[in-house]
């Protein structure tokens, strides 16, 4: 078994996993401990990358550290020799789990996350009511989801360009330069200021504010980020307290814009919008009993790439209900439903990304992480990969919400009662399709930054895209229409990334 067949394997496995996790109370994955590789560049230029959140790196400032010749640091170096020698075996086993890296520990964590508040809310017999949801645990729908996945990546990535200007601004040697032997393989950068410490402490103050709940957990998680660059022979103590401190200030950025991106009026009445849509059968929930969609109004959120471009790739009008178009459409997913084989079931069920999971997005977190492995990039360019693939993601959802609240297009058993879908019915209109917009759109920018997987990704995304036609859930015109939105709102994103100065 190639390595590459084993990684893929194993996050198969663990993708199946999430699809378990409805009613934990804890998280419970355990994403397992893949082979360890030293990163294939150090990106010494990797200050002067275009930024996302901030107008420039320079933006931060970053203070000068001390001399390694003083006695505070040396007093620091000491402290982190002896600690090698007296680990502790749960030190040893956190310094192994970070040792995957930073970047794609707190992607799988906020996979989980989202996977553990992916749920619909809960009915009440008594009163005939949905209950309402509480801001502490908030419903992590696909808009909820890609919104997070776009923040924590951009947000971590400005933290380390911002980072590795002050690493070659001041070049303080590595720790493996002094003559310590990490525990684990790590880039061969300076050490100050610490990648470890500016991943964590972003990643926890992004995962908090969308998981109040979650906070004690999430602050666990990061003591022990940090405390593991110190067990690992990574970084001494102000490494670590100046990687903190940055990504303090570039988390506070982010949180801002996160306040502002009007995603907390999402929820707000859209039954107007429903009566000026522009079709003569309108889309209702097929649940039972019915109940409202989750932020329906999650078209009018802040992108991330140029918002009238953006607006610019939304897709033309579906066929009208009467239309022989859509009849045929109709038809096919009867057909298609009444004959459905057991390999295209299969298709359905894996792509299927439904409640409990990471969401289609996720899902293609989960292959991006794979191929960046693989890649070997180090934290930098990983964060890299995964800010311009969930910046995209996002930006596609929004375009494809607005579409959806727009037409308010119904879905096939709506019209058809007979048709037999293989997974739920997903409780939001059916135009444009989730599943082909963001597996073109992921294809498209997973392609450019992976060339070599250019066949791999193709086949991925090819079967995403028509799994829900074998599911029974949409038309081929919706299809179609998401495939093009994804692909031009992916173009966009690969424009952005071919000029942001990494090579």
């Amino acid at each position: 078994m190639t390595y590459t067949t084993m990684v893929r394997n194993l996050c198969l496995t663990l993708l199946l996993a999430g699809a378990g996790l409805t009613g934990c109370k804890e998280n419970t994955i355990s994403e397992g401990v893949l082979p360890y590789f030293e990163p294939a560049t150090n990106d010494a230029d990797g200050g002067t990358w275009r930024t996302v959140l901030l107008s420039s790196a320079a933006t931060i400032t970053v203070s000068a550290p001390t001399a390694i010749t003083s006695d505070a640091y040396q007093t620091e170096l000491t402290s982190v020799k002896n600690g090698l020698l007296t680990s502790t075996p749960a030190q040893n086993t956190a310094v192994n789990y970070w040792g995957q890296g930073g970047v794609v520990r707190w992607n799988q964590i906020a996979r989980q996350l989202v996977a553990k508040y992916n749920t619909a809310p809960i009915f009440n017999d008594a009163t005939g009511q949905y209950l309402a949801t509480d801001p502490n645990a908030p419903v992590a729908s696909l808009p909820f989801a890609t919104r997070l996945y776009a923040l924590l990546g951009a947000a971590q990535y400005d933290a380390l360009v911002v980072a590795w200007r002050a690493k070659y601004q001041y070049n303080r040697p590595s720790l493996n330069r002094q003559g310590l032997v990490t525990r684990v393989p790590v880039a061969d950068v300076p050490s100050y200021p610490s990648e470890g410490a500016a991943i964590a402490e972003t990643s926890a103050q992004i995962l908090t504010y969308f998981f109040p709940n979650e906070a004690e957990y999430i602050r666990a998680k990061a003591t022990e980020h940090k405390q593991s660059q110190l067990w690992g022979g990574i970084n001494v103590a102000s490494d670590v307290k100046a990687g903190e401190t940055l990504a303090a200030s570039v988390a506070a950025v982010a949180l801002t814009r996160a306040r502002t991106d009007r995603f907390s009026t999402a929820t707000d009445s859209w039954t107007s919008l429903k009566a000026r849509a522009p079709y003569d059968v309108t889309w209702q929930s097929l649940e039972i009993p019915a109940r409202v969609p989750v932020v329906p109004l999650a078209g009018r959120v802040k992108t991330w790439f140029d918002s009238t471009t953006v607006a610019r790739l939304a897709p033309a009008a579906p066929p009208a209900t009467s239309s022989t178009a859509f009849q045929t459409a109709l038809a096919e997913v009867r057909n298609t439903a009444d004959s459905r084989t057991r390999d295209q079931w299969a298709t359905a069920d894996y792509w299927n990304d439904g409640q409990a999971t990471y969401t289609i997005a996720g899902h293609w977190n989960l292959i991006a992480e794979q191929l960046l492995q693989e890649d070997r990039q180090n934290e930098l360019r990983a964060a890299r990969t995964y800010a311009l693939l969930n910046r995209a993601l996002h930006d596609v959802t929004t375009v494809g919400w607005q579409a959806k609240y727009t037409y308010f297009v119904p879905r096939p058993s709506q019209l058809d009662p007979q048709i037999k879908t293989s997974v739920l019915i997903p409780n939001s209109p059916a135009y444009v399709s989730d599943h082909a917009s963001q597996s073109a759109a992921a294809n498209t920018i997973l392609t450019y930054l992976f060339p070599v997987e250019t066949t791999w990704l193709k086949k991925q995304s090819d079967a995403a895209i028509i799994s829900t036609l074998y599911a029974g859930t949409q038309y081929r015109f919706s299809i179609d229409a998401g495939t093009q939105l994804g692909t031009n709102v992916g173009t966009l994103a690969t424009n952005w990334a071919k000029a942001d100065g990494a090579k």
